[in-house]
């Protein structure tokens, strides 16, 4: 399946795009909080000669105290994030703190009017910073409709229902411009809070999908890995089994070739198996097999290659072992095999091996060295079994 497919599958609840949109809104109200002082202060700097310095500073204070709580209360949620199902109860507080905002925005109308020649040109100033501060927030409050909406109602029909209590033609004027702003401002909110949340819903979709591909991913590696596993190994007893053997062989065999590395070969065979089956049946030949080969693992070396070739017919590969030490390396495994049980339960049972040992040779094939050591085992049984030949 390919990943556009798998995107078309994938759903994300309505719960989970909800609380990325208001983590959003968290975010951004840090960084609103940090930069709205600025405005607040170019607006107290433009009314300077129009209003007493305690006037601004009163609406200063009453200004920036919200935005002081929304930065330590959005800070504490971006560190500590509440659950998807706690988002709501936040989005709620949210709402109320940047209504307040657009409240406390708005009373700059009232604050800062005068009566007088300038009064016009003093309240379209303030009017100017105001709309302009609606139009960055409406960017800022994308990820909520109704903090949006409560923020610019705020900012905007304060100055508007004021304007109309003045009740002049000019200032009547601007409340109606007010209100059709205040209107286009909530349609245009509309639209960028849809887009908003259909980017967060791909964002949403997109990292859902890239999460199941890695799940999926990780399914397949291991299913390859057991799949692998089970190609090279035999069902019963665990050994590598008889082509991973023969790929080692053909390994050892251009080691050889290229370097001059030497390796012997050992087959191995259990003496009278059928007669284990013959007697005891074919659960206890399994038990024996198994036995056999967890015996003889004991004794391998790093690098050594255990395999079961055939039946109850066994290979052992020394990598870096002239026949000498093969030869004694296998009558040591003979003698640990003959000298006790291989089995206790569920019965009793005591067995022998014979071993065929074969050093590669320069100029022979793969064929002709597992026949040698093959030969070799033939001799072994022929010898009358439990024995080591060459």
């Amino acid at each position: 399946m390919s990943y556009k497919n798998l995107s078309a599958t994938v759903t994300v609840a309505q719960a989970r795009i909800d609380a990325l949109c208001v983590r959003a809104l968290f975010e951004r109200a840090q960084k609103g909080a940090m930069l709205a002082p600025l405005a607040m202060l170019f607006l107290c700097w433009v009314e300077k000669d129009v209003v007493s310095v305690a006037t601004s500073l009163g609406w200063l204070i009453l200004n920036i105290s919200p935005y002081i709580v929304n930065f330590i209360l959005t800070s504490h949620l971006l560190k500590h994030p509440p659950a998807d199902q706690r988002m709501p109860y936040w989005h709620n507080w949210e709402f109320v703190i940047r209504t307040t905002q657009g409240l406390c925005w708005g009373t700059a109308t009232i604050f800062f009017h005068v009566e007088g020649a300038n009064s016009f040109v003093n309240d379209l100033s303030v009017l100017v910073v105001q709309i302009t501060v609606s139009a960055v927030t409406m960017v800022n409050l994308a990820p909520s409709l109704r903090t949006l909406a409560g923020f610019s109602s705020g900012i905007l029909l304060i100055p508007a229902a004021y304007y109309f209590w003045l009740g002049d033609t000019q200032h009547v004027m601007f409340a109606f411009g007010l209100l059709i702003l205040w209107v286009v401002e909530l349609e245009t909110g509309r639209n960028v809070n849809r887009q908003f949340a259909e980017g967060v819903r791909w964002g949403a979709v997109n990292e859902e999908t890239s999460r199941q591909l890695e799940s999926r991913n990780r399914e397949l590696d291991e299913l390859n890995r057991q799949l692998n596993t089970i190609a090279i190994h035999d069902k019963l007893t665990g050994l590598y089994n008889r082509h991973f053997v023969v790929e080692q062989l053909e390994m050892q065999h251009d080691l050889f070739q290229r370097y001059g590395s030497p390796c012997s070969l050992v087959m191995l065979d259990i003496d009278h198996f059928k007669q284990v089956n013959d007697v005891h049946g074919h659960a206890v030949g399994d038990h024996t097999l198994v036995a056999f080969s967890r015996c003889v693992e004991k004794s391998l070396r790093h690098g050594d290659v255990f395999a079961r070739y055939g039946g109850e017919e066994f290979m052992l590969v020394l990598p870096v072992t002239y026949l000498e030490a093969a030869l004694q390396f296998s009558d040591r495994i003979r003698s640990m095999i003959a000298g006790k049980p291989l089995l206790e339960q569920p019965v009793s049972l005591s067995i022998t091996a014979s071993f065929g040992v074969a050093q590669l040779k320069p100029g022979e094939t793969v064929e002709d060295w597992i026949g040698r050591a093959d030969q070799a085992l033939y001799k072994a049984k022929a010898s009358g079994r439990n024995c080591v030949m060459e």
